[in-house]
C-alpha cells in the first residue's frame, strides 16, 4: 500500500512538471541583426600636426584630427582638460595628444603637475 502512495506522488510530481513546463513562456529568437547602412562618403579629415611647447597656437577646423607631440624636462602629464585628452610626458618620452576637433573654441594645453600652460589649440568652424 505504501508504494501505491509513493507511485501515485511521482505520478503527480510528473503532472505538476509537465503543467509547468507548458506554461513557461520561451525564449524567442531575436531577429537577424541588420547591417548598418553604408557610411556617406565624404571627404577625409585633415590631420593638423603640432609639436609643444615650440608651437604656441595650434590652429584647426572643426572635423580635423589634431596630433600633437609634446615635450618637456621632468615627469608631467601634458593634458587639455576641457577636451578630455591626456598623455605623461617626460625626459626621452613625448606625449601624443590625439583627438577629433569635433567643436569649436580655444582650448588650453597644460602639464597637469607644473601647473603649466604650454599653448593654445584654436579651433574654427569650416569656412
Amino acid at each position: 500500500m505504501a508504494w501505491r502512495r509513493i507511485v501515485l506522488f511521482c505520478l503527480l510530481l510528473v503532472v505538476i512538471g509537465a503543467i509547468a513546463s507548458a506554461t513557461v513562456p520561451r525564449d524567442r529568437r531575436a531577429p537577424a541583426e541588420q547591417p548598418f547602412p553604408p557610411a556617406a562618403a565624404g571627404p577625409p579629415a585633415a590631420v593638423v600636426d603640432g609639436r609643444l611647447p615650440s608651437t604656441k597656437d595650434i590652429r584647426a577646423e572643426v572635423g580635423d584630427v589634431v596630433e600633437l607631440a609634446v615635450a618637456h624636462d621632468a615627469q608631467d602629464v601634458a593634458q587639455v582638460l576641457t577636451l578630455g585628452v591626456s598623455d605623461p610626458v617626460g625626459p626621452g618620452t613625448d606625449g601624443r595628444l590625439v583627438f577629433d576637433a569635433d567643436r569649436p573654441g580655444r582650448f588650453a594645453v597644460t602639464l597637469r603637475d607644473a601647473n603649466q600652460r604650454i599653448g593654445t589649440i584654436d579651433i574654427k568652424q569650416p569656412g
